[in-house]
């Protein structure tokens, strides 16, 4: 998913009605497959459409790695937070033995090493990140292990704002459970006096 609104899909399996971006990431291929991937059967509860799982990104030829790095809008005097969840399903049959291993940076954190199934999606999620400038930056990285490159077939940035209103303080409704303690103990103190 990306920031590009002329390439923007809105897909009537989507559970969550989201709208999703078309964009390769730096130095990437697409590649695509027609095998149905299940997505009802599977415990992943972000429950992509399985025209968005079955396209993903994988590096240019010989290249080991995906890279993205985007500015993204925010208000002065604001230092942004970020949530990146990174969707994944394996759509190449891999030969037995062979495997598709990578790990992610996102924003200077690590997450993995991850191993994919076929046709079985995964999700990851990022830690919630501040970012200087809004700068939104991760890679992923295939393994020292010999094996496939890694794929990428999509991802959600979210972008968390602060509430516009304070929370509610602690001591809110305090005066009234005090008035209420009191009467009652007033009304104890009346029955122990008859």
């Amino acid at each position: 998913m990306c920031y590009c609104f002329s390439h923007a899909f809105r897909y009537k399996d989507d559970v969550y009605d989201r709208i999703w971006w078309a964009d390769n990431l730096t130095d990437s291929v697409s590649i695509s497959t027609e095998t149905n991937i299940d997505i009802q059967g599977s415990n992943n509860p972000y429950r992509l459409p399985v025209e968005v799982l079955r396209t993903a990104d994988q590096p240019r030829n010989g290249l080991k790695s995906l890279s993205y790095n985007r500015t993204l809008w925010y208000p002065e005097n604001f230092t942004p937070e970020f949530l990146v969840f990174f969707h994944f399903a394996e759509i190449e049959q891999i030969a037995p033995g062979e495997r598709r291993e990578f790990t992610i940076t996102s924003n200077g954190l690590n997450y993995g090493p991850f191993t994919l199934e076929y046709l079985k999606p995964l999700t990851i999620r990022s830690n919630i990140t501040q970012v200087q400038e809004g700068q939104v930056r991760f890679s992923i990285d295939a393994t020292l292990r010999p094996g496939r490159p890694p794929i990428l077939n999509a991802f959600e940035i979210f972008k968390l704002w602060p509430l516009p209103d304070s929370p509610t303080n602690q001591t809110d409704g305090m005066f009234s459970i005090s008035i209420l303690l009191n009467a009652i103990i007033i009304v104890i103190n009346e029955l122990l006096d008859f």
